[in-house]
């Protein structure tokens, strides 16, 4: 696969040596404007999405980063804390919706921060379970989150945690019912966000939307979701 860069500078040779280094300069700048740490991890999601955890080798990722070999190890201690980082780094989409929806509690619908947070969530898993199957079975990986993130509070169970809160904090504004679980509410999300994900990969639209009956939407998939598990959670009408 040739890089972005790489190609950019191919395709304007025939344009002469200004040319060259008009767009060559340009990328360079482009790729120095971000930290050599960010492009190894861009480079490794890249990879390991595309050849698996057991497949993806630090020479590979390193060409894609455009970077020496050796340079990993100047940010990372060893192949497993790159791979861990990678996997915590697909986080960071579902990561600032979660911090959207704890910002917004009291305000518009909770149903309406749900659906935009589930939809975020979908996406997320989208992108998270190709490269969550590896990282399962593989026990070096697996070993480094559970030493290094998930103690801390990092990973799944932050968002989780997260989730819980906000809910919390609606059901203390008054706009979730008393009764209501949070935390069981959280997990009923979080479960169907990762299954409509799942079956998306494993299945494919054409059984989705055919023998499972769900929409092809992923924002409107969110919005009846968010409605159907809601909507007993909340409180009842004042009587007039």
């Amino acid at each position: 696969m040739v890089s972005e860069y790489t190609f950019k500078c191919q395709v304007v040779i025939a344009s002469g040596p200004a040319g060259v280094r008009g767009v060559c300069a340009t990328m360079s700048a482009q790729l120095s404007s971000q930290s050599m740490r960010e492009r190894i991890l861009a480079a490794a999601i890249e990879v390991i999405r595309e050849r698996g955890v057991t497949a993806a080798t630090t020479k590979e990722i390193a060409r894609v980063a455009q970077v020496a070999e050796g340079s990993l190890y100047n940010h990372f201690e060893n192949k497993t804390a790159l791979f861990g980082a990678a996997f915590m780094a697909t986080a960071t989409g579902i990561r600032e919706a979660v911090q959207t929806i704890g910002a917004r509690v009291g305000e518009r619908s909770v149903e309406d921060n749900l659906a935009e947070w589930a939809a975020a969530a979908v996406r997320f898993y989208v992108d998270l379970l190709p490269m969550t199957g590896p990282v399962l079975a593989n026990h070096d990986v697996l070993g480094w989150l559970q030493q290094n993130v998930f103690p801390q509070g990092g990973g799944p169970v932050q968002g989780h945690a997260a989730l819980a809160r906000y809910l919390r904090a609606e059901q203390e504004a008054g706009r979730l019912a008393a009764e209501a679980q949070p935390e069981f509410i959280a997990a009923a999300l979080l479960g169907a966000c990762q299954q409509y994900a799942f079956l998306s990969l494993l299945v494919g639209q054409a059984a989705l939307t055919g023998s499972a009956r769900l929409p092809a939407d992923i924002d409107e998939y969110a919005r009846q979701v968010v409605r159907t598990v809601l909507n007993p959670q909340l409180p009842a009408p004042r009587a007039t």
